[in-house]
C-alpha cells in the first residue's frame, strides 16, 4: 500500500472514530437532559467532523475546495430528474405492488404542496446538511481511493447504519421496523446514492439533496408502520418479524431498491467513481 493510500485510510478511520464519539456522546447527553438541540448537534456531527478534519489536514484552502463542490451543478439533466424523483418513485412502486398483492387495488393518495415543504425543509436542514458533508463529502472519496466501489459502498453502508444505533433509545431517527429489515433498505439505498453522487462528479448538491429527498419521501409516501403501531425501542434490534400488513409494504419497497441497485451496479458504469480530495 502506498503512502497516499495509508494517508487517506488514516483520514477516513479518524473521521469514523470522531463522528461516532461526538454523535453518541451528544445523543447520550441530550437524552439524559431531555434537550433536543444537543441531540440535533449529534446528528450534525458527521458534517461538523468532516469540516474540522478537512481544515486540519488541508487548511483553509482545502476547506474552500471542499465547499466548492457545492458549485458542481453542470450535470446531465436526467440525473437531476433521478435526484428529485427516484426515491419517491421507488417508494410508490413498492407500496403499489404490495397493495395490488394484498388489497387487490392501489389506494390513491393526495399530496399537498404544503405537506411536501413541511417534509423536505427539515430533511435538508437535518439529514442533508447535517450528515452528507461527512458520509459522501469526506468518507466516500477516500474509501473509493482505497477500495473497489462495491467494497466502499458496503463499508459506508455498514458504518452509516451502525451510527444510528443510539436512536433506538432516543425513540426517533430510525425506521420503526426490525433492524434486520433496515439492513435490506440501507445497503441498496447506499449503492444507488453512491452511484448518483459519482455520476454528478462529486457534487455536494447531490449528496445533500439525495439524502434530504429520500428522507422526505419516507413521509410523503408512507410504507412504514405508524408510530402508534410500532414504536421505536431497543426491542426492534432483536425482533425478527412484524405482521404481514405492517412488514409487507416496507419489504416490498426494499425489494424494489435491491432491483434498482443491481441495475446501477451492472448497467450504470458503477466503477466510474469520484475521488476528489479534499
Amino acid at each position: 500500500m502506498n503512502k497516499a493510500s495509508v494517508s487517506t485510510n488514516r483520514q477516513v478511520i479518524t473521521f469514523f472514530i470522531l463522528t461516532y464519539t461526538l454523535s453518541w456522546l451528544l445523543f447520550f447527553i441530550g437524552h439524559k437532559v431531555q434537550f433536543m438541540p444537543v441531540i440535533m448537534l449529534g446528528i450534525w456531527a458527521p458534517s461538523l467532523t468532516s469540516v474540522g478534519l478537512t481544515l486540519y489536514f488541508f487548511g483553509k484552502k482545502g476547506l474552500s475546495q471542499m465547499f466548492g463542490r457545492f458549485k458542481r451543478y453542470k450535470v446531465k439533466w436526467y440525473f437531476w430528474v433521478l435526484l428529485l424523483l427516484l426515491p419517491v418513485s421507488i417508494h410508490f412502486v413498492g407500496r403499489s405492488l404490495w397493495q395490488l398483492f394484498y388489497d387487490g387495488a392501489i389506494n390513491p393518495f393526495h399530496l399537498k404542496p404544503a405537506y411536501w415543504l413541511g417534509a423536505i425543509i427539515p430533511s435538508f436542514l437535518i439529514a442533508g446538511f447535517g450528515e452528507e458533508l461527512g458520509w459522501r463529502g469526506f468518507a466516500l472519496p477516500r474509501l473509493q481511493r482505497n477500495f473497489s466501489p462495491v467494497k466502499a459502498a458496503f463499508i459506508l453502508a455498514t458504518v452509516h447504519l451502525l451510527w444510528h444505533l443510539p436512536t433506538y433509545w432516543l425513540g426517533q431517527g430510525m425506521h420503526n421496523v426490525p433492524f434486520l429489515f433496515i439492513i435490506a433498505f440501507v445497503f441498496p439505498w447506499t449503492f444507488i446514492f453512491n452511484w448518483l453522487y459519482n455520476k454528478s462528479g462529486g457534487s455536494l448538491i447531490f449528496a445533500v439533496g439525495f439524502h434530504a429527498i429520500s428522507n422526505a419521501s419516507l413521509s410523503i409516501i408512507r410504507f412504514m408502520p405508524l408510530d402508534s403501531e410500532v414504536p421505536i425501542t431497543p426491542k426492534l434490534l432483536t425482533q425478527l418479524s412484524l405482521p404481514a400488513n405492517l412488514s409487507g409494504p416496507y419489504l416490498t419497497v426494499c425489494g424494489v431498491y435491491v432491483l434498482v441497485a443491481l441495475l446501477v451496479v451492472f448497467k450504470g458504469k458503477f466503477n466510474a467513481v469520484n475521488t476528489d480530495l479534499p
